[in-house]
């Protein structure tokens, strides 16, 4: 899901750390090359209304009154989301659904002052010993941060922005989609479910099925069980 602007050497450990399976849905995304939706909009789909209708099952359009192309500020006012962040992962704001984790304030800052520790540590006129070694534990300080905030955010659900526009929304514990398939549904299941849709097993054992030109949907394995599922923007 997550593609930041870090350093060489940063980013290095965060692609090693990324490769972890529980947060398949957000490496996904690091190996991102194509253009990212900016504030105007550009390179992403025309911004949907404020859905007023029937929330949607979790699919290929979206979760709730959430859908893709949607506007940051729209996606609030649905009232799907938490008023504030519960995190910022790799220059995503990411939501957790009413009723999820709230957002807490001294957590937050706490993160961005690390996350300003390790922008300072990124200064290449930082050469002695000490810098670098200083710089290392700030390096795995943050990594270890943003895996720990990607694996809550699937495992909460919610959606995460960049650039104004929906990057990606994590299913919830009773989220299902239109045919059923939900956390612990069997491969099987999935399996049956998608036959002739595109659904396509990746060396991780996860699945994949094109949801439209610039989404996919993302199906997380635990063994044989459906452990996350997640709609993210194709990278």
């Amino acid at each position: 899901m997550f593609n930041g602007d870090t350093s060489v050497s940063r980013r290095r450990m965060m692609l090693g750390v990324l490769s972890f399976a529980a947060a398949g849905v957000l490496a996904t995304a690091c190996a991102a090359t194509s253009t990212e939706p900016s504030a105007s909009g550009s390179g992403s789909p025309a911004p949907q209304p404020v859905a007023t209708g029937d929330p949607l099952p979790f699919g290929p359009e979206g979760f709730g009154h959430l859908t893709v192309g949607m506007k940051e500020e729209d996606a609030l006012a649905t009232g799907d989301l938490q008023a504030a962040p519960i995190s910022t992962v790799l220059n995503r704001n990411v939501y957790s659904f009413v009723g999820g984790p709230e957002p807490d304030p001294s957590r937050m800052a706490a993160d961005e002052e690390l996350e300003d520790a390790v922008a300072k540590a990124d200064d290449p006129a930082a050469e002695s010993a000490k810098d670098s070694a200083d710089a290392a534990k700030l390096y795995a300080d943050s990594t270890k941060r943003t895996l720990e905030r990607m694996v809550a955010f699937l495992e909460a659900g919610g959606a995460s922005f960049r650039h104004g526009y929906l990057d990606t929304i994590a299913a919830p514990k009773d989220a299902a989609t239109a045919e059923g398939i939900k956390r612990g549904s069997s491969r099987a299941e999935l399996e049956t479910a998608y036959e002739n849709r595109g659904l396509a097993k990746g060396s991780d054992g996860n699945y994949k099925m094109p949801a439209g030109r610039e989404w996919q949907l993302i199906f997380e394995m635990d063994g044989n069980k459906v452990k996350y599922m997640s709609l993210a923007r194709k990278y």
